[in-house]
């Protein structure tokens, strides 16, 4: 009798440490894929200003990168919505659907309380852009489900120095790779340099990044 209690107990062992593995892996692919729907947390792909943290800090708090992403079949592209000019004296980045090309960026998780600022930073209640969901690719990890952002009633316009400047710190900052980088760098710019709140407070962010990397060298 005791013998045989003793092989139930170690299948019982056996099947507990098991059960917590497949716990454990499921709370794991939770995680990664961000899910959408689970009312605490989601994942957002900043392609543009918000690669850079420091800036989508500013609204949104609870932003923590995941990863660097891709999203396939679409492009970069700056412009207004309908010729609506923005706080940044130049065109705003958004992605057009171009099935060779990649567009990469950040993926953030961030708390549903904040879903509110950003929909509001995007613009949504003013029609300017419109939230919709995409699959990015990470490599050697799978895709994940997240939120983004797309002009609407694109108009093309080259995008302000400061913006892309926003744009290609929060790309190299946040290890998107070189050779996007590069694209990044090569941008033209309308050559604007007006300043306004959002600008001057911008300004001071980038400066601010660029004395810690100097007193760090």
């Amino acid at each position: 009798m005791d013998r045989y209690y003793a092989v139930f107990l170690l299948v019982c062992v056996i099947w507990s440490g098991y059960c917590v593995s497949i716990m454990t892996v499921s709370l794991n692919d939770t995680e990664r894929n961000c899910d959408l729907a689970n009312g605490q947390d989601f994942c957002y792909f900043g392609y543009g200003s918000n690669l850079l943290r420091e800036r989508l800090l500013l609204k949104n708090p609870s932003a923590v990168q995941v990863a660097v992403g891709c999203l396939k079949g679409y492009k970069l592209a700056f412009g207004f919505p309908m010729l609506h000019e923005n706080n940044w004296g130049g065109g705003a980045a958004t992605i057009i659907t171009s099935p060779e090309d990649d567009v990469w960026g950040v993926i953030w998780r961030m708390k549903a309380a904040d879903r509110a600022s950003l929909d509001d930073q995007e613009g949504v209640k003013k029609g300017l852009y419109s939230p919709t969901e995409v699959i990015i690719q990470r490599e050697n990890a799978g895709d994940h489900t997240c939120l983004t952002y797309q002009m609407n009633n694109f108009t093309s316009a080259l995008p302000s120095p400061i913006y892309k400047e926003v744009i290609c710190t929060g790309a190299k900052r946040g290890g998107l790779p070189a050779e996007y980088i590069k694209k990044l760098d090569a941008i033209k710019t309308n050559n604007y340099n007006g300043t306004n709140p959002l600008t001057l407070e911008i300004r001071e962010i980038l400066n601010q990044l660029q004395n810690n990397i100097s007193v760090t060298d």
